[in-house]
C-alpha cells in the first residue's frame, strides 16, 4: 500500500534572506498531490504581497501543508509577512507536516552525516538539473532584477521546483515511523536452528533497502518486506525488549527487570534503572509462540522499535 497523499499539499519558498523583517519573498512554490508543480514569482522585487494572496487563496482547501524545515524557516516567514499585510492566518489552521522534524529521530540510521533535503534525495538516487544552491538562488534572483535576463529567472524556478520535487521524495520516508509505529503483518514465523526468524509484510514500503542490526537482532528490508531474525541465547531463550525502560530497574546478579512499583522490595544497592538495552524479558518460546498472533506482534513490534532507537 502506498503512503496516502490525499489532500496534501507540498511548498517551498525562496527569498533574499533569511529575516522576515529584512527579505523578501521571491517565489513561492507548491505542489498537490497530483504532482503538479504550481509557482508564483516575484517579478519586480514588490510583488510578494500579490504571490502571498495567490497563494493562500490556492492552498485554502488543503487540510495539511508539508515542508522540509519549514517549522524553523517557511512558515515563520509566510506568518510574518502574513501579519504584514493583514491577511487572515489560513495556514495556521492546517495540519503542518515538517519532514525535517518527523525524521531527524532516525538520522543515525541513514548513512549520512549532514541532515539536509539534499542529502536525502542523494540517498534515495534524486539527480537534480539545477545545480545553484540556495545561497546562489539569491544572488541570482538580484541579477535578475538588474538585468531581466530570463535564464536567470528559468534558473530560479528549476531550483525551486526540485526542491518540490525533492519533497515529494522525501515524503516516502515516512515508512520509518509507519515502521517503528508497528504498521507491519506477520507473513511467516519459525525457529532454525540458531533461533527465531519471521517475515513481515509493510504497510508502507522502503523506497531503499534498509538493514537494523543490534544485540544478534536483525532486521533487513527491501520494498514492502522485510525479514527479522534473533538468535538464541544459551539457555535457547529468546529477548523480549520493552520500549519504556523508564519504567523499569534492572537487577544485574539476576539478569531481570522490576517495574519501578516493586523498587521497595529489593535493596537499592542491587538495582539499577533500566536502560534500553537492559530492559528485557528472557523467555523460552515453544511451539504455540509461532501461532500466538498477538504474542508475535508483541515480539516483534518492541524489537523493531529496540533496533530503530540509538544505542545506550
Amino acid at each position: 500500500m502506498k503512503m496516502r497523499m490525499d489532500n496534501y499539499l507540498f511548498f517551498d519558498i525562496e527569498t533574499t534572506g533569511l529575516s522576515a523583517d529584512l527579505s523578501a519573498i521571491t517565489v513561492i512554490g507548491c505542489c498537490p498531490s497530483d504532482g503538479a508543480c504550481v509557482q508564483w514569482f516575484n517579478e519586480d522585487g514588490f510583488s510578494q504581497k500579490q504571490i502571498l494572496a495567490d497563494f493562500l487563496s490556492f492552498c485554502k482547501d488543503y487540510k495539511t501543508i508539508i515542508s522540509f524545515n519549514g517549522a524553523a524557516f517557511d512558515l515563520p516567514f509566510l506568518t510574518a509577512k502574513i501579519r504584514e499585510y493583514g491577511f487572515s492566518d489560513s495556514l495556521s489552521s492546517k495540519e503542518h507536516l515538517d519532514l525535517y522534524q518527523k525524521l531527524r529521530r532516525y538520522r543515525h540510521l541513514f548513512p549520512f552525516r549532514s541532515f539536509r533535503q539534499k542529502n536525502f534525495e542523494d540517498y534515495l538516487g534524486i539527480k537534480r538539473k539545477d545545480s545553484i544552491s540556495g545561497k546562489k538562488v539569491i544572488k541570482a534572483y538580484q541579477s535578475w532584477l538588474k538585468t531581466g535576463d530570463t535564464a536567470l529567472k528559468d534558473q530560479i524556478l528549476l531550483h525551486n521546483k526540485e526542491d518540490l520535487t525533492g519533497l515529494r521524495a522525501v515524503f516516502q520516508l515516512l515508512c520509518y515511523p509507519s515502521l517503528e509505529s508497528g504498521s507491519f503483518t506477520v507473513q511467516n514465523a519459525e525457529f532454525v536452528s540458531s533461533g527465531f526468524t519471521a517475515g513481515l509484510s509493510l504497510r508502507h514500503p522502503f523506497p531503499a533497502a534498509a538493514h537494523f542490526e543490534k544485540d544478534g537482532m536483525s532486521l533487513q528490508i527491501e520494498k514492502d518486506s522485510a525479514c527479522f531474525s534473533a538468535k538464541f541465547g544459551e539457555d535457547m531463550t529468546l529477548r523480549h525488549y520493552y520500549p519504556n525502560p523508564k519504567d523499569y530497574y534492572y537487577l544485574p546478579e539476576e539478569d531481570i527487570i522490576i517495574p519501578k512499583s516493586m523498587g521497595s522490595f529489593v535493596d537499592r544497592k542491587a538495582r539499577i534503572p533500566a536502560s534500553p538495552s537492559r530492559c528485557y524479558s528472557k523467555f523460552k518460546p515453544s511451539q504455540d509462540f509461532l501461532y500466538d498472533t498477538q504474542a508475535l506482534q508483541s515480539f516483534l513490534h518492541h524489537s523493531i522499535i529496540y533496533l530503530m532507537n540509538p544505542a545506550d
